[in-house]
């Protein structure tokens, strides 16, 4: 017989104020990753998310981040993020929402401070993860008082061990992010609606539109009337899913004034009609809430 013993050789205090409480935890497999999710974000909330296989695209709080199997997606509460599996591969990952997460020195429901990465290799400590991600999707869906509390505890071992992710990955620091694309990113998320297009973004931010498209693909990878789009049929995406509104309002909520072109333009980024994706995500939501 072998003893182990647990012992600390330095005290270690992650500095946690207010505990987290579970919302959903989920498995998403290949099929279901390869409907793109475009721009959206959660204000109430932390998630993060698990790779455990294939790879993907992400644009995370304006970032291009190219991710893959090990990867550890963090999205703090309000930030916008774009996820969308390659396409010869698909992605299959665990996705966990929280709320109620405050750590010393950060706003509520943030995992990692504004302005850090938001993808981290979690090398070594990637069974551990998806074992802890495995439990808690296999005991999440419960009405059982008994059992969420054990879903909550687990919740706290596993921010704990996310936490050590993140301050291991040397590797995900980033260089500043030029202050004119995050001005222009920011002129995008709050006019989307509206009607936009090069040379009226441009004379608003008193820029010429030559400039303009290149400081923004210099910080997003995408151009800004790509970026319009995504964020438009991003937030169509979320009404679609959590809204009875019908597909000709949505487009009109988003900035469509012609419910054909929002067809063709949501078919274009998404794959599937606006209808079609409403269906097949409620019938996979009728066990799972919305993961991304």
């Amino acid at each position: 017989m072998m003893q182990r013993f647990a012992r600390a050789s330095t005290r270690w205090k992650p500095e946690i104020e207010q505990r987290a409480e579970l919302m959903y935890m989920c498995k998403a497999e290949v099929n279901y990753t390869r409907l793109l999710r475009a721009m959206h974000m959660h204000e109430d909330r932390v998630e993060v998310v698990l790779i455990r296989e294939g790879s993907g695209t992400h644009l995370i709080d304006g970032r291009p981040y190219n991710t893959r199997q090990g990867d550890l997606l963090v999205y703090n509460a309000g930030v916008l993020h774009d996820e969308s599996a390659t396409p010869d591969g698909g992605m299959a990952v665990y996705c966990c929402g929280f709320r109620g997460l405050r750590l010393k020195g950060l706003p509520a429901n943030f995992l990692v401070a504004g302005g850090e990465a938001a993808v981290f290799a979690t090398g070594a400590l990637f069974d551990e993860c998806a074992s802890l991600m495995e439990i808690l999707y296999e005991h999440a869906d419960t009405s059982s008082a008994r059992r969420l509390s054990f879903c909550n505890q687990l919740l706290q071992a596993l921010i704990l061990l996310l936490l050590e992710v993140v301050g291991d990955d040397q590797n995900a620091r980033l260089s500043a992010t030029p202050d004119t694309g995050i001005r222009i990113k920011q002129f995008i998320d709050d006019h989307y609606r509206e009607p936009l297009d090069l040379k009226s973004m441009a004379a608003s931010l008193g820029m010429s539109h030559f400039h303009l498209a290149r400081q923004f693909r210099a910080t997003t990878g995408y151009s800004p009337i790509q970026y319009l789009i995504r964020r438009r049929i991003g937030e169509a995406q979320s009404l679609l899913i959590s809204t009875r509104l019908s597909v000709t309002d949505i487009a009109l909520r988003v900035g469509y004034d012609n419910s054909n072109y929002f067809h063709s333009a949501f078919r274009k980024v998404v794959g599937v009609t606006p209808g079609d994706y409403r269906r097949l995500c409620i019938s996979e939501t009728d066990t799972d809430p919305d993961p991304a």
